[in-house]
């Protein structure tokens, strides 16, 4: 007997293209268009426009989790007026119940946009006086983060903190032969220096400091050989006032002669 090759589904998810600062008012705005909406015809083609632009909106917002639409697509189509299975129906009817429609889906349009805000990075919530990037990092990572590029603003941020370390000490080197010229105070006076080192407490610190700028080298050298680290919103954010901070403490630091 022949065997029957069952057919292979697609399991491969596809993320969000949009980031949720951007698809929140995309999705505000087709809200706004469901009161002109009413008072359409159940049959005017404006009706599928603004279906099909909004399934677009929120495929890229949701992405395909395993091929598949994400539930919140799923469960605005389901929510839809189909006119093909309402053959016969009085023109009535089928007007009211078009109407219907539209109402259930205002509030599913709605939740989706509060799941979004609650994606959405703390720097596209906050207000601009509350927390902001040092300004190097905000002209190499800023606009690449708000428009949902997270690995690109990372890996441009680290970079950029790299340049100046070695731009600051006027070492050449690169890694954590740079950094350990730079900032170590075992046997040697650090080039860059964030304290007076007089006690355990002011070498730990210096040591710790030192470390985090280290750690900047190994977070460049994973972003060449993997995403995951660098796909959600609030992490990247993490990671970008973290470079901030880095390049505000070079700001205040010592810089003795290179030895």
């Amino acid at each position: 007997m022949a065997m029957v090759r069952r057919a292979q589904t697609n399991t491969v998810s596809t993320p969000p293209t949009l980031p949720p600062q951007q698809a929140t008012p995309l999705l505000r705005r087709q809200i706004e268009r469901m009161d002109d909406l009413q008072r359409l015809r159940y049959n005017d083609p404006k009706i599928d426009a603004w279906q099909s632009t909004t399934l677009a909106i929120l495929e890229a917002a949701f992405g395909c989790p395993n091929g598949e639409d994400h539930s919140n697509t799923t469960q605005f189509k389901l929510s839809g007026f189909g006119s093909y299975s309402y053959v016969g129906m009085p023109e009535q009817e089928h007007q009211d119940d078009y109407r219907r429609s539209l109402n259930e889906r205002k509030p599913l349009l709605d939740a989706f946009i509060e799941q979004l805000n609650d994606l959405a990075p703390p720097a596209a919530r906050a207000a601009p006086d509350q927390y902001g990037f040092h300004p190097e990092i905000e002209s190499v990572s800023g606009q690449l983060f708000r428009d949902g590029h997270y690995n690109q603003a990372a890996l441009a941020a680290y970079i950029r903190v790299i340049e100046e370390v070695k731009r600051k000490s006027g070492i050449a080197d690169d890694g954590d032969s740079l950094m350990n010229r730079a900032f170590g105070c075992d046997k040697q006076t650090p080039v860059i220096q964030f304290n007076t080192l007089q006690t355990d407490a002011e070498r730990d610190e210096q040591r710790g400091l030192m470390f985090l700028f280290k750690g900047i080298v190994g977070l460049r050298n994973s972003k060449a050989h993997s995403n995951t680290l660098f796909n959600d919103p609030h992490r990247a954010h993490e990671y970008l006032a973290l470079a901030s901070l880095l390049l505000r403490l070079l700001e205040i630091a010592k810089v003795n002669s290179a030895p």
